[in-house]
């Protein structure tokens, strides 16, 4: 007899998948935008591979040998030759462009004042439970005032974002330097966890160098099935 046990929901939080965690839940890597051969059977690697679970009654998933009312589907995923940056977070990556050092990736406030601004973190967490947004901002409008690292002695220059996904480095000299996903991704990567959460951020959840795409998932097939028309001939969505 299985006994069933219930709790209660308090929270839900989103985040966003690593690399690491899309290429562990995936079950195949997708190499190829064809779908079906020329006998309508899936082609391996392909955008319906059968490793992504079945639509067909009386086939078995390749990954967990079910049939398509019984295999819950699974993700694949794609491997981008170059990083591409994900749209939908492109005012958050300006932002800590703006705020973190371009060369240690430090928040641009002194030591001093950060640990001041951890101190009262941690006392709103306690006394409310949460910290406000009033409060992040703060602090990220006192990272703007610096055009100096106070942690390294780097100077900083001028982030502009050209949309949707252009940014540009203007160097006091006049000078104009595009930043290429690649660039960005690596100077997200050194802002430390403790920054960011000073910032707002929970780098367990979400790291921002996660928005800088290198791997896409792949959604299983139940998900974006075919589409089969009156002339026999499957149609993707």
């Amino acid at each position: 007899m299985v006994l069933e046990t219930y709790k209660n929901v308090t929270g839900i939080k989103f985040g966003l998948l690593s690399p690491h965690e899309i290429r562990k839940m995936s079950v195949v890597e997708i190499r190829t935008a064809d779908t079906y051969d020329e006998d309508g059977l899936p082609i391996p690697t392909g955008l319906m591979d059968s490793r992504l679970g079945t639509l067909e009654p009386r086939q078995r998933c390749a990954t967990c040998g079910n049939t398509a009312t019984s295999c819950p589907g699974h993700f694949g995923h794609i491997e981008f030759a170059v990083p591409i940056i994900h749209i939908g977070f492109v005012k958050y990556i300006q932002e800590l462009l703006t705020i973190t050092c371009r060369e240690c990736g430090r928040i641009l406030i002194p030591t001093d004042k950060v640990e001041e601004f951890q101190n009262r973190m941690e006392q709103l967490k306690k006394a409310f439970g949460e910290v406000s947004k009033d409060f992040f901002d703060s602090i990220k409008k006192e990272a703007r005032k610096r055009s100096e690292c106070p942690h390294c002695g780097s100077t900083q220059y001028r982030i502009e974002l050209i949309k949707p996904t252009s940014f540009y480095e203007y160097q006091k000299d006049g000078g104009v330097t595009r930043l290429d996903p690649s660039i960005i991704r690596s100077r997200l990567e050194r802002i430390p966890d403790e920054d960011l959460k000073l910032l707002g951020y929970d780098p367990s959840l979400a790291r921002p160098e996660w928005a800088i795409l290198q791997v896409l998932p792949v959604p299983p097939v139940y998900v974006r099935p075919s589409i089969t028309l009156e002339t026999g001939i499957r149609s993707e969505d």
